[in-house]
């Protein structure tokens, strides 16, 4: 058989370990990975984009749903430059991806400074050292063996221990250059390489945990993004209800139980639920899975939610630095969130008392009825223009419980957060690791692509629409029904606010981007009265093409009066208070 080259080498890498999809845009030298594409398409799906910003967005929603690393593609700077968004939001949002890009040196010519070098010489920029500061692991290959092996261990490192995306980075001709296959160091077969246990603490660490929550008076849960990346949710479910434990997300672990679960008492932190706060409080006992307890989660530190002084804090985490890093626990659990909470929930057995679990159980559901859980008057509004609690009602209850929905950043992500209650475990998504505008976009078209079967929201601003909505372009052409709902203010509403309501630098003219999906190709409507919200959703889903429902909110609704904690507004002044 004749000696195959790398780029070849490297599909064959991507088949073993199971990859479906790759996204991104061809350019420089990965032309020859696309060009190895062409003839593997039964096996890997190559998803095209508009801009290498979406393909990598994408990418990072294909690593959060599936745990495997979301393949983005594409040429040196563009990856580096507007690609960087959805790498950025995997680093720090725990999601495998793995970027293959090249560095446009053009080979002998690299000294001279050719156009688009990212080979970090004089005359270039250093590709490679931007990488670096936003991935777990970068490689640089100068050859077509590396190339190979690199694209391997690149992988591997994706998956193991904390999620997170590595990049490749090749030199101009490593790509199209043979790989032997008859020499050393042997390139094994990719799916052999990633046989890896998870990881658990050891013995004495969970003896000491069982006996923080065997002596515990009133125990909380708190559940991160840790716990979805991990597919914990039953063990999770099953342990709060053995210990009566009320169970609070963060804003990156929405979901990680069913809000409709017994035990679910809301997500936390600074524009959560009051209710989701006051419970953190309360406990005298707080065991914190997959959840670094960032500011946002914890309403700035205020100790009337944690306080290490007064509650015995166990905190499960894959990375160990994570454990005890914000605030101080007194058992760090370093492993594997569902493996660790198996080893609690069978250690507990026998050792909770029933009545008192039972008790505990009665006592929450008697307070999230008195508090109205998830219920509050402006969700019935008949405002115009619309109020946003009203919209989140109604996407609420036209929805499917199965749905995949998937936030932005700014106002939106906080009215949905706050008032729209899942019914699923692993059923809502944000962008909460950058944090970016525009996220929702890409991820919810990713998970149509992935499951044609499962309905797929994007919830966004008029200014998040506005930079990606040429994801309704790559919809058409690849066949796929995602529905984006667009809360429409005409402005950047998180920053206006944050701004006394200035219109300078935050309003934008009146656009009606219904007219503008509908040119290209997907069915839309504008949506200015509440009564008609819930038809439009309807027919939206129904669709067999993209479809936008573009909704006219009230920008006069104050985010941070409606939902803002008085806690994170009090220690966020940067004193602690007495």
């Amino acid at each position: 058989m004749a000696e195959r080259v790398a780029a070849e080498r490297i599909v064959d890498c991507l088949i073993e370990a199971g990859t479906e999809h790759f996204f991104g845009l061809p350019g420089g030298a990965t032309m020859d990975i696309y060009r190895a594409l062409h003839d593997r398409q039964d096996k890997i799906r190559a998803i095209v984009p508009r801009d290498e910003q979406t393909a990598s967005c994408m990418a990072d929603m294909y690593g959060k749903l599936t745990g495997k690393p979301g393949v983005f593609a594409g040429q040196g700077g563009f990856t580096g430059s507007t690609g960087m968004f959805g790498v950025i939001e995997a680093f720090l949002a725990s999601s495998p991806m793995l970027v293959l890009t090249e560095l446009s040196d053009h080979n002998e010519f690299v000294m001279h400074g050719p156009i688009q070098s990212g080979a970090g010489h004089y005359g270039s920029f250093d590709l490679a050292g931007m990488f670096k500061s936003a991935t777990k692991y970068t490689a640089v290959a100068h050859t077509a063996r590396e190339a190979v092996m690199s694209v391997q261990l690149a992988y591997k490192h994706a998956i193991t221990g904390r999620p997170g995306p590595t990049a490749c980075l090749f030199r101009a001709n490593t790509l199209r250059d043979p790989v032997a296959d008859n020499a050393l160091p042997e390139i094994h077969d990719t799916n052999r390489l990633l046989n890896v246990s998870k990881s658990v603490p050891p013995t004495a660490a969970i003896d000491a945990a069982l006996d923080v929550l065997a002596a515990a008076k009133v125990p909380v849960i708190v559940a991160g993004n840790g716990v979805r990346i991990s597919h914990a949710s039953e063990t999770l479910a099953a342990l709060a209800d053995l210990l009566g434990a009320p169970v609070v997300t963060s804003v990156l672990g929405k979901s990680a139980i069913a809000e409709t679960h017994d035990m679910a008492a809301g997500p936390m932190g600074y524009t959560g639920l009051p209710l989701a706060n006051e419970i953190v409080g309360m406990a005298d006992t707080i065991l914190v899975v997959g959840c670094r307890l960032k500011p946002q989660d914890t309403c700035f530190e205020h100790p009337q939610m944690f306080d290490p002084n007064r509650q015995r804090i166990v905190q499960i985490d894959i990375e160990p630095r994570n454990a005890s890093w914000t605030i101080p626990a007194e058992v760090a659990l370093a492993g594997d969130a569902d493996e660790t909470l198996q080893l609690l929930l069978a250690g507990l057995e026998g050792r909770i008392d029933t009545p008192t679990a039972s008790a505990r159980r009665k006592a929450l559901t008697d307070l999230k009825a008195a508090r109205k859980f998830f219920a509050d008057p402006m969700l019935a509004s008949a405002n115009v223009p619309i109020a946003p609690q009203r919209l989140v009602a109604e996407i609420h209850a036209a929805v499917p419980a199965e749905a995949v929905v998937c936030t932005d950043a700014g106002s939106n992500r906080h009215w949905m957060n706050h008032f729209f209650q899942t019914r699923r475990p692993n059923s809502y998504f944000g962008s909460g690791g950058l944090g970016g505008v525009s996220w929702s976009l890409p991820a919810a078209l990713c998970a149509k692509i992935l499951d044609p079967t499962r309905p797929a929201i994007g919830i966004c601003s008029d200014g998040g629409f506005a930079m990606q909505m040429h994801v309704l372009l790559t919809a058409v052409q690849y066949g796929a029904n995602p529905v984006y709902v667009v809360m429409n203010n005409s402005r950047l509403g998180m920053t206006a606010e944050g701004m006394g309501n200035q219109s300078h630098g935050n309003d934008f003219p009146d656009t009606d981007y219904a007219a503008i999906a509908r040119a290209c190709g997907a069915w839309a409507e504008r949506i200015e009265n509440p009564a008609d919200i819930g038809d439009a959703l309807r027919a939206g889903l129904a669709q067999d093409k993209p479809a936008v429902i573009d909704v006219i909110i009230d920008r006069s609704e104050s985010m941070r009066q409606a939902i803002y904690s008085p806690l994170a507004i009090e220690a966020a002044r940067g004193m602690r208070p007495e």
